[in-house]
């Protein structure tokens, strides 16, 4: 797969992924190189080649690093545009057409791949190309002035690829993520294909259904070994996006003792930058709480906005759990204290007796 991070027009955002998590700056929409290993593990023969998603020149002529170099970018009929993804909302049965400028920066002519593949997002919060797959959006994506899947450029030339979406009549409204990945490879006994994408925010309009779930998969408490310190409430959650249309989300957590005693709030979470439709994203976090016997407490996840879509935020949605918080070295302690006090107080209360009894058995010596 070909990771993508994606840039926002004017201000970049900074994910974490919760197992992931948080991560580097990603926003609304567009592209960054990534190296993708075929066939195995070893030394290429040729130098690396390098790959960038900003639109670049030779005003000093081309490279001499010996490497394969090169730009991909959003462009119109002249070359780069100045856009750092391709954005379309198309209706079904409708067409869009748009275009990208390859430009080689190389001191020499290259031969570059271009294929199309869906969206997704990874755990480490990057968007993804799976090149090579026409699954989904990327199936009505074409692009043209390629021969054979590839295009020739000349050294400090650049190449305008026309692309045109055609969404089917049965289209499902909401967000359909796809994007273009232009590569290189290089030769020897085992082949590094080098890619740079471009991202595709492509939105079927119709009934837009925004919506985050999340789930509290497991909660359980670990006890500090130092009676009466503070323990841990450790919570594996799940947020799922069951919307048609990307969302971000901000997570919060609290958990409390019976009638609410002691409520702590969870630690600060980085906002998660993007979820796609149908997918999901895992995590856990801890809270640092008191054995109170009976722990519960609200996982609650904020639906935002990602970038410059419109969409409308849902409400938030809270999951509710409850766990058992005992601790063995705090029962220790309590029982040893209760067994202290009544031995204490069973010693007295024989004590007491026995003075009673002295002067009762010295008056009958007496008689």
């Amino acid at each position: 797969m070909n990771r993508v991070p994606d840039h926002h027009p004017t201000k970049p955002e900074t994910q974490r992924s919760p197992k992931r998590r948080r991560a580097p700056a990603l926003v609304g929409a567009a592209l960054i190189g990534l190296v993708v290993m075929l066939g195995g593990v070893g030394a290429a023969s040729a130098a690396t080649p390098r790959a960038s998603a900003e639109p670049q020149q030779c005003p000093a002529g081309p490279s001499d690093s010996g490497a394969v170099e090169w730009s991909v970018a959003p462009a119109d009929a002249a070359g780069p545009d100045g856009r750092i993804s391709l954005r379309h909302s198309v209706a079904p049965g409708a067409k869009a057409a748009d275009a990208i400028a390859v430009t080689n920066l190389s001191a020499t002519a290259a031969t570059f791949s271009v294929e199309v593949g869906a969206g997704a997002v990874g755990q480490d919060g990057l968007f993804d190309i799976v090149a090579g797959q026409g699954e989904g959006a990327a199936g009505w994506i074409a692009v043209d002035g390629l021969q054979d899947g590839n295009v020739l450029v000349r050294s400090c030339e650049t190449r305008v690829l026309p692309v045109s979406v055609t969404v089917p009549a049965d289209a499902a409204p909401g967000d359909h993520p796809a994007g273009i990945a232009v590569g290189v490879s290089s030769g020897g006994e085992v082949a590094l294909t080098h890619r740079v994408g471009v991202r595709l925010h492509l939105r079927v309009p119709g009934l837009i259904t925004p919506a985050l779930v999340t789930t509290v998969t497991q909660a359980r408490f670990t006890p500090s070994g130092v009676p009466f310190a503070d323990g841990r409430l450790h919570l594996d959650y799940r947020i799922e996006n069951t919307g048609n249309v990307r969302l971000g989300a901000q997570l919060a957590a609290d958990a409390a003792g019976l009638f609410g005693w002691a409520r702590h709030p969870g630690p600060e979470i980085p906002p998660i930058r993007e979820i796609l439709p149908g997918e999901a994203v895992e995590g856990s976090l801890a809270l640092e709480m008191p054995a109170l016997f009976r722990l519960s407490g609200g996982l609650t996840v904020t639906p935002i906005k990602v970038g410059e879509d419109e969409t409308v935020a849902p409400e938030p949605y809270a999951n509710r759990f409850t766990v058992a918080a005992l601790s063995w070295p705090n029962i220790v302690v309590v029982l040893a204290l209760v067994t202290g006090m009544v031995a204490v107080m069973v010693w007295r209360h024989r004590l007491s007796l026995t003075g009673r009894r002295a002067p009762a058995k010295a008056e009958t010596e007496r008689v």
